[in-house]
C-alpha cells in the first residue's frame, strides 16, 4: 500500500507543504527492511548552532528488538506522556502521529544504528531532526533522580539528555546519511563476520592438531601458522596409518577443514575486492594517506558516517579517543599541563590510526621526524605514539570533509 502518509504528518505538524522532506509516495509496507528512501533534507550546519528549544516540546526513544517506547517532555523537563508501539512499519506510523500531535520537532534515539535503525529513518523520513542520544548520557540522567530501569524511563531519560545537550550529533543510521556508504558497511560487516568466523576455527583446529597423535604429529612442523599445519595434514593416508581411533577421526575432521578454509578465504578476498571497487565509485581519498588500505578506510567511513557532524579536528580527537584528556589539579586557571590517556572513545577507529601511525613509521620519513621530534621534546615512545596518532585524527578528518565538500558539488551539479 502505497501512501503518503508520513509525508503528510510532516506537513501537517510544520504547517506549510514545502517543509516537507518526502517528495512523492513513501510505501508504508517496506518502512522495516531495505527502504530506499527519498532524499532527506541537509541539516549539517545545523548540529553546530545552539538551537532554541528551552520552549519546544522534545521526545526521546528507548528501541528494543520487538518494540520502542517513545516519552516527550516539556520546555522545563517534566513527562508529558510515554507510549510502546511495535518495532514495525504500522508502529513506526503510529509514533510519528504522536510526535505530530505533540508537536515535536527534536527527537533522540538511544542506539540509532541497531535496533533504532528503522525508527531513526522514518522519523528522519517524516521530517524530524533525529539525534543520537548515547546510552551514557540517558543513564546519567536516570541515575541523577535515582529513578528505577524502565522503558518508559529510559525514553524520558533519552529526551532529558538531549535536551541538556541539544548539540548531540544525527542518528548513526547510515541509510539516513548515504546509501552508498551503507552498502559499504554491509559489505564490511560481512567481511568481519567471516574473519571472527574463520579466526575461532583456526584456534580450533590448532588445538585439534595439538591432540593428534604422535605418529602423525611427527610428520608436521611445530612451528608456522596453524593453516600450514592444516594443509600438511592433506598428505597423509589414512589408509596406510596405524593409529587409534580418535586419531582417526580427529584427522578425517581436519582434512575436511581444508577445503572449507580455503573456501572462506577466497570469499573474504573476494569481499576486499569488492570493497575497494564500493570506495573507488564513493570517491574517498583515504587510501592516498600512507598506512591506511581499503579495509582501514572503509572502517573510517562507516563509523564516522556524516563527516561534518565534528564542527573542529578537536571533536574527531575526542570521538575517537585520541585526544589527550586533561588531569590538572593545584595548576590553576591557566591551560593544564598534565594530561592522561583518554581510554574511551570509538576503539575501531583508534586501532586504524594506530596501524596507520605504526605504519607510517616504517615507510616514511615524516612520520619518522615528527615522532623523533617528539621523543626530543622528552616524551616517551608511547606518548610520541599518542600525539601521532592525534596528528593522524586531524590529516583524516580534514580530507574526509574536503571529500564530502567534493561529492556535495559533484551531486549539486548532477542534479
Amino acid at each position: 500500500m502505497a501512501l503518503c502518509l508520513l509525508s503528510d504528518l510532516s506537513c501537517r505538524v510544520w504547517g506549510r507543504q514545502e517543509r516537507c522532506c518526502l517528495k512523492g509516495s513513501l510505501d508504508v509496507s517496506r518502512l522495516g527492511s531495505d527502504v530506499a528512501f527519498l532524499p532527506i533534507p541537509d541539516h549539517r550546519n545545523h548540529y553546530f548552532q545552539q538551537e532554541h528549544i528551552m520552549t519546544a516540546h522534545i521526545g526521546g526513544i528507548d528501541p528494543h528488538q520487538d518494540s520502542f517506547t517513545v516519552g516527550i517532555i516539556d520546555q522545563h523537563g517534566i513527562e508529558i506522556v510515554h507510549e510502546s508501539f511495535d518495532n514495525s512499519a504500522v508502529g513506526y506510523v503510529e509514533a510519528i502521529e504522536l510526535l505530530a500531535t505533540k508537536r515535536v520537532r527534536l527527537v533522540g534515539v538511544e542506539g540509532s544504528a541497531k535496533w533504532g535503525a528503522h525508527v531513526s529513518i522514518a522519523l528522519v523520513a517524516g521530517g524530524f531532526d533525529a539525534r543520537e542520544v548515547p546510552p551514557s548520557r540517558s543513564a546519567a540522567q536516570r541515575r541523577s533522580r535515582r529513578l528505577e530501569k524502565t522503558d518508559a524511563v529510559d525514553a524520558i531519560a533519552t529526551a532529558r539528555a538531549l535536551q541538556a545537550e541539544p548539540t548531540l550529533g544525527p542518528v548513526q543510521t547510515l541509510e539516513v546519511y548515504d546509501a552508498a556508504v551503507a552498502k559499504i558497511e554491509a559489505v564490511l560487516e560481512h567481511r568481519r563476520a567471516l574473519v571472527a568466523t574463520r579466526t575461532l576455527m583456526l584456534h580450533h583446529i590448532g588445538d585439534q592438531i595439538a591432540k593428534l597423535p604422535t605418529e602423525i604429529r611427527d610428520q608436521l612442523t611445530t612451528t608456522g601458522k596453524i593453516e600450514g599445519r592444516l594443509r600438511r595434514l592433506e598428505t597423509i593416508d589414512i589408509a596406510n596409518l596405524d593409529t587409534t581411533a580418535s586419531g582417526i577421526y580427529r584427522l578425517e575432521w581436519l582434512q575436511n577443514q581444508i577445503d572449507q578454509d580455503r573456501e572462506a578465504r577466497r570469499e573474504i578476498r573476494r569481499l576486499e575486492r569488492l570493497i575497494d571497487d564500493l570506495l573507488d565509485a564513493h570517491g574517498t581519498t583515504l587510501r592516498d594517506e600512507p598506512g591506511i588500505g581499503p579495509i582501514s578506510a572503509a572502517t573510517l567511513l562507516c563509523e564516522t558516517g556524516d563527516p561534518f557532524r565534528f564542527a573542529r579536528e578537536s571533536k574527531f580527537a575526542r570521538w575517537c579517543g585520541t585526544g589527550a584528556v586533561a588531569l590538572s589539579s593545584g595548576e590553576g586557571s591557566g591551560q593544564p599541563v598534565r594530561h592522561r590517556l583518554d581510554f574511551g572513545g570509538n576503539r575501531r577507529i583508534n586501532s586504524v590510526l594506530y596501524i596507520a601511525s605504526v605504519t607510517q613509521q616504517r615507510d616514511t620519513d615524516q612520520a619518522r621526524v615528527y615522532l623523533e621530534r617528539k621523543a626530543a621534546e622528552g616524551k616517551t615512545k608511547r606518548e610520541a605514539r599518542r600525539a601521532h596518532k592525534r596528528h593522524l585524527a586531524n590529516r583524516v578528518i580534514r580530507r574526509m570533509w574536503k571529500d564530502e565538500q567534493a561529492r556535495t558539488s559533484l551531486q549539486s551539479i548532477a542534479a
